[in-house]
């Protein structure tokens, strides 16, 4: 599928809708993602469940900010999904593995919500999701900063 394949799917499902979005909010959006990583490192010696949740927040800051900076924002009721498949497609292979681990946490996050008694977050699991958010805001950085060169963003 090419990319105005996959942005005519979404358009037309309703998913997306086109939106210039400044990049001066990009760069609050990520730098919200950078104060989420902190917030869950310390979260993780109190609670890892929130750590875990903390973390995919994080995430989602970044990739939300990953479709901002493409000229679109998330509409209608699946906007955590359809930023993990929009990042997933743009982001492509080469972080396929994360892109996945990103759409496990939504899935996971979603159970802590609302079924917290049958989701149990252990120490492992939160430690291994603050990595993936780790890497995850750090490739979207490189990626807004190799589409933008122009903008000399502070994140």
């Amino acid at each position: 599928m090419t990319s105005k394949d996959f942005l005519a799917e979404y358009l037309g499902k309703d998913l997306i809708k086109p939106e210039k979005i400044g990049f001066d909010q990009i760069e609050k959006v990520m730098k919200s993602a950078e104060k989420d990583i902190k917030v869950a490192e310390k979260l993780l010696a109190i609670d890892e469940g929130h750590a875990y949740e903390t973390a995919y927040t994080a995430m989602l800051h970044a990739g939300r900010a990953f479709v901002f900076a493409k000229g679109f924002r998330p509409s209608t009721n699946f906007q955590h999904k359809t930023v993990v498949s929009f990042t997933g497609y743009f982001l492509g292979d080469k972080y396929k593995a994360l892109t996945e681990k990103f759409d496990h946490m939504r899935k996971n996050r979603n159970n802590f919500i609302y079924e917290p008694w049958k989701f149990h977050v252990s120490m492992t699991d939160a430690k291994s999701a603050l990595k993936s958010a780790r890497e995850f805001i750090d490739i979207i950085k490189e990626e807004l900063k190799k589409q933008h060169p122009q903008e000399h963003f502070k994140f």
